[in-house]
Formats: structure tokens, sequence, C-alpha cells
């Protein structure tokens, strides 16, 4: 599209959706999943359902961080019941040359032990997460999903004796993020944090109508120019940048290797062992300080995060999974150019399975078949564009709507898990064609959330802007790190970026608009990085990385797991066969063994003498589960016809139903 053309009304927009009947698209990682993706995980539709409450549940015990002293090695507290937790301090500027280098960044950091004690001959280390984002709170994820892939990855029932593993596993809240201090934090406190919110669905999606681009060009900007400003003063906006983060997870092991040498002298004091397994146990366990080997697991964002922590320390790699690949060559140019390539054709294969489900497990069933369902997607969502749905107040709400905006956020965020969450997304739909708008209402009123917030004590102490005053908000910090990674983007104009608003919303036609918006704070967001990574993402590392992607990732396009994968010498990819985001978005027992066994032995899919269901270059896992077949979020399906680990496939279960 001509950068000048003139942007869609209302009624246009709806026109164009008549129009075009595979556009039914996709996601935002960043700003409107960053707000999104807290609403899926805690939202009742989920929880009120839940039989399998039990597994996937998460402790309702809190944890005071504040009252946790940080120290430069780990001092685990006991925390949300069954973990531990900790404060670790670490350099503010790790190259000590930036007005900052004498300060210090004190890192959340939360674990899930390992079944054995460190000093078993089966105990495998740490393996550390990163939930992508960027900005996700590494903290949330371990408190929901840890457990579960602690079984993932250490030894089960088929494992070899005399080799298998049993890890802890380590999460933690990047420099700026949520329970790290400083924290960055763009409001005052909780209620204009909500009002700012309400403010961006006012406002629109960049396309939506022939004023959303002016108002939302506006707000962000005002918006990243105060938080900068602020952050940059107080520092830390200074040293967000992944370069910094990958130096920090180093540090967590280098500290971990420290605790484990001192946690396993502390247990042969109290075991009293004969004086050659003492040797052992000592020389296996010895911490040997720079030489800590790293193993990770990260997914979308944290794919770029772990290749740069593999082509700047690639000597550390031992066990290196990344999951949903991003183009890390385009995320470092401020890019968000190349994701987009494959959401369309999601939209096909959801309508496929819909039509083979029938009407008992799709609202939107279709007798003559996936075309007639492709055609309700766009006539549906046009109808809402040129006619939003009021509803009267009552005792829980006042009087709203809604529109267009509120259906697209839902798509945005749905489309990362449509196994698990499109039937809600199918649901609306079929709502909407039915004049009634209770399953989008729902959500409208958990993307805003509590709209009454009273100031604690603690807030009233610290002051506007601490971390006590804001406590949801907080994902908002992942622009922090976008704008540190990328260029700068200071120098674009309101027309400049207008022309690459139009770029990408043409390779989207839904979602693009959203997508198009991630990089807009940047362009007034004036803290530049001390430590940027400006390197190759290539490497010979230690031990071979995988990289996994799904055949129709909605944000993090297949060919990118091949592509960086190239990189990396002796790299492996491992495709699994579905719809989503990343490999939780469809339970696999196929690549959950092909996770363990690369976590296990080193062994990359596709090698000599693997399984027969590896070939070529890679290696293609489906999954167990398809969108409409009569899976039940809340609830735990039965084992796989053929399979025996019933603890792999409740772990991988309890994934897709608690991540992202």
């Amino acid at each position: 599209m001509h950068p000048t053309a003139p942007y869609l009304t209302h009624r246009t927009f709806a026109a164009r959706l008549f129009q075009l009947a595979s556009i039914f698209d996709v996601s935002v990682e960043m700003v409107f999943k960053q707000i999104t993706s807290l609403v899926l995980q805690t939202s009742s539709w989920l929880q009120n359902q839940s039989p399998l409450r039990s597994a996937i549940q998460t402790s309702s015990h809190s944890f005071e961080w504040d009252n946790a002293a940080a120290h430069s090695h780990f001092v685990w507290h006991d925390c949300y019941d069954d973990f531990k937790c900790a404060r670790l301090q670490v350099p503010m500027d790790w190259l000590g040359t930036s007005n900052e280098r004498n300060k210090t960044v004190e890192i959340a950091v939360i674990k899930v032990e390992a079944t054995v004690p460190v000093t078993d001959e089966t105990y495998g280390g740490a393996v550390v997460l990163n939930p992508g984002g960027p900005g996700n709170s590494g903290i949330s994820q371990v408190l929901k999903g840890g457990k579960a892939v602690r079984t993932i990855l250490s030894a089960g029932p088929e494992a070899n004796k005399s080799s298998e593993k049993h890890f802890d596993v380590i999460g933690f809240d990047p420099r700026g993020v949520n329970h790290s201090r400083p924290a960055l934090t763009c409001f005052a406190n909780e209620n204009e944090a909500t009002a700012w919110k309400i403010e961006q669905i006012a406002n629109g999606l960049i396309g939506t109508s022939d004023t959303a681009y002016d108002r939302v060009w506006a707000s962000q900007r005002a918006m990243a120019e105060g938080c900068s400003k602020r952050a940059a003063a107080n520092g830390i906006a200074h040293h967000m940048a992944t370069a910094s983060v990958a130096r920090d997870i180093v540090e967590i092991f280098e500290r971990h290797g420290q605790w484990r040498d001192a946690e396993a002298r502390r247990l042969l004091n109290l075991e009293r062992p004969t004086g050659r397994e003492r040797r052992n146990t000592l020389k296996r366990t010895a911490y040997v300080a720079g030489k800590e080997k790293v193993q990770y697991w990260g997914f979308s964002y944290g794919t770029i995060l772990g290749a740069t922590l593999a082509a700047m320390y690639p000597d550390r790699v031992h066990r290196v999974v990344l999951d949903a690949v991003a183009d890390a060559h385009d995320y470092m140019r401020a890019g968000w150019t190349s994701n987009l390539f494959d959401t369309d054709q999601i939209a096909d294969k959801l309508a496929k399975y819909c039509f083979e489900a029938g009407a008992e497990h799709c609202p939107l069933y279709d007798s003559r078949g996936p075309a007639a369902i492709m055609d309700k997607l766009p006539a549906t969502m046009a109808k809402l564009a040129a006619n939003p749905v009021a509803f009267e107040g009552n005792d829980l709400h006042g009087p709203a709507m809604v529109t267009i905006i509120e259906l697209l956020q839902l798509i945005s965020t749905v489309v990362y898990n449509p196994l698990r969450d499109f039937p809600r997304l199918y649901q609306a739909l079929h709502e909407l064609n039915q004049g009634e708008s209770g399953t989008l209402r729902a959500f409208k009123t958990e993307l805003i959330g509590p709209l009454e917030h009273s100031p604690s004590a603690h807030c009233a102490t610290a002051g506007p802007f601490s971390p006590a005053c804001i406590t949801t908000a907080r994902e908002i910090a992942g622009m922090g790190i976008t704008c540190s990674d990328g260029t700068s983007r200071l120098n674009d104009t309101k027309e400049t970026f207008r022309e690459y608003a139009e770029e990408i919303m043409a390779q989207s036609t839904l979602i693009g608009s959203v997508w198009a918006q991630i990089t807009l704070v940047c362009t007034a967001w004036h803290a530049r990085p001390c430590w940027r990574y400006e390197g190759n993402f290539t490497a010979k590392t230690a031990h071979p990385l995988l990289f996994v992607g799904n055949t129709l990732d909605p944000v993090t396009p297949l060919r990118h797991a091949f592509m960086m994968a190239g990189g990396f010498e002796g790299a492996g990819v491992l495709q699994q066969n579905c719809e989503g985001h990343g490999t939780y978005a469809s339970p696999s027992m196929c690549s959950g063994r092909a996770l363990r066994r690369y976590f296990q032995t080193g062994r990359l899919p596709g090698s000599p003498g693997e399984l027969a269901d590896w070939a070529g270059h890679g290696a293609l896992c489906e999954p167990d589960r398809r969108p409409f077949d009569g899976y039940e979020p809340g609830t735990m399906p039965a084992l796989p016809h053929g399979e025996h680990d019933e603890a792999l496939w409740e772990a991988l279960v309890t994934l897709n139903q608690v991540w992202p």
C-alpha cells in the first residue's frame, strides 16, 4: 500500500474484511501480547472449569520479594510453598564504562529443585528458562510450569540408569522487569496504568479508522518520552539490552556452580560417606570459576536471548534449546518485519479442523465445508467493525460496548495456542452471529482489569512510580529491552513510520496493524544502551544447539528455525507439525521425548540410530491432539494410544494449559 494512502474508516475496513476470506490472522508478541498474555493465564474462563486444578494450579501463597536481601551468591529462601527464591546481585554495567558502573541490579530468581540432591550421581545441574516477550516474567513462567518442565527434561521410565539426569529448573525476571530491582515502571500507580489500558482500547489500532494512527502515534510517544527519560535518569534504561541479560545468565550458572559446591560439602558432612565416595562427589560437584556450562530453554524472544548467549559465549554451551525461533538479525535491526509470513494460513487449517470436528465441537461448523466456514469469519468481523455491540450496565459493570478492536485483540492472543484457546474465539464469533457478545464482553473486562485500586501503605511510603505502587503493568518494561536492542528509531518521522506500518500491515491484513505498533514507542525512546550486541549469530558452540519450530507459527515462522540453525555449527532442527507458538501449543509425546533425549544425552533429533519418527536434516514430530477434537481446557485428556509415560503426558498437557 502506498504510504500516503488514506487510512481505513470503520466502514471501509468492514468492506475489506468482506473481500478477504483468508485473512483470519495472527498475533503480537509484544505490546498487546504482553498486556493480554496475563489475561488468559488467570481468566475465570480457564480456572473455573478446571478438574485439573491440582495439577496446574500454582501456589496460593505469596512471597515478599522486597524482604529478600540480595547477595552476590545464592541465598535461597522457601517461597510459594515448595519453590526456592533468591535475589542475585550483579553489576548494572558489566563493562564498567558508564555512569552506572558502581550501581548494581538485583535479579529475582526462582527454582524448582531436582528430585535428587546435588550429591547424587544422577544430578544434572540447572536448566534456565526464558518465556520471551521481551520482558515477560520468568518467575511467573516457573511458578506455572516449572514442575512440568522438570518432568519433561529429567529422566523418565525409559532412562538408561547408568546415565540418567535430574535437573533443577530455574526462572528469572530479567533486569528491569517485574520482581527484579530496579524495575522499569512507566506509571505512577495502578490507577494510571488502568487508565492507560482503557485509553489504548479507545485509540484503536493502526488502520482500523481514519484517525487511529494519529491518536496511537501521539499517545504511544507521549508515554515513551516520559518513561524512557525517567528510566534513563535511574540508570536501568541504559542496561536492559539482551547482551547484559545474556551475561546475567552466565552469572546465574557461575553462582549456581558455587552453590552446588557448597551444598555438596554440606550434605557430605551430614551423610559421612566413605573416603572414596566423598572424593568422587567433590570432584563431580566442584565449582570451577569461569567454566560453568549453560543449560537453557528459551521461547520466542527467548530464542534471541539464547542465540545471543550462544554467539557471545559459545564455549559455555552445554544444552541450549531455542523454541519458536525469531529472526534475530531482523530483531536487532529494529525491524519486526519477518514475523507474519505464515499467519494467514492458520485460518484455513482451523476451518478444516472445524469442519472435521462437526457441530458438536465447533460452533461455526457449516455442512458445506471449510470454505463456507471461512466465509463466516470476515463477514462476522466486518459486521462488528461497522456495528459495535452495546450492552447495558448491571451490578458488576457499567454500560459499555465491544468493537472490532476487542475482537482483534482476542484473536491476537488466542492464535498463539489454537488447541486450547480457539474454541473460545469461535464461541465469540458464533455469539456475534446471534447478536450476542458475552464471551467478548468478558474478555474486554479481563483485558482492562480491576478498575478500583486503593494505594497500599507501602505505596504511600515508597512514592509514585515505585514497584510498591504498580504491580500489574510491569510487562510494559519489555519496551525498554526492545528499543535498546534495535537500532535507534529516534529519527523516524510520523510519515516514515506510517510507511513502515503500511509495509507490516501488507503482510497480515488483520494483525499487521497490531504488529506495526510494536516499535512505535522506540521513535520516542531516548535511552540508548551502554552495551548492545552487534555481532553475527554464528558460532561453533561447545555442544550443538537445538532449534524448534511449529509448521505454522503465527509470529515466528518455521523458516527462522532453519535459518538461525545455519549460523551455528552442527545445530539441529525439530519441526512440530502443528499450529501455534512454541512446542507447548500442542502436546506431543514425540517432541517431549526428543527434548528429554537432548537434555539427557545431548543427542540431536535426526541423529543416526534415532527412532523412526526422525528424518532428513531435522526431525518431524506430530502432535497428539488437534483443535476441535474434543480437547477441553481444564481437564486431563487420556494418554494417547500406545503410550505409557503418564507423567510425561501430564506435563505436556499442563504446559499447554498454563503457559504462556
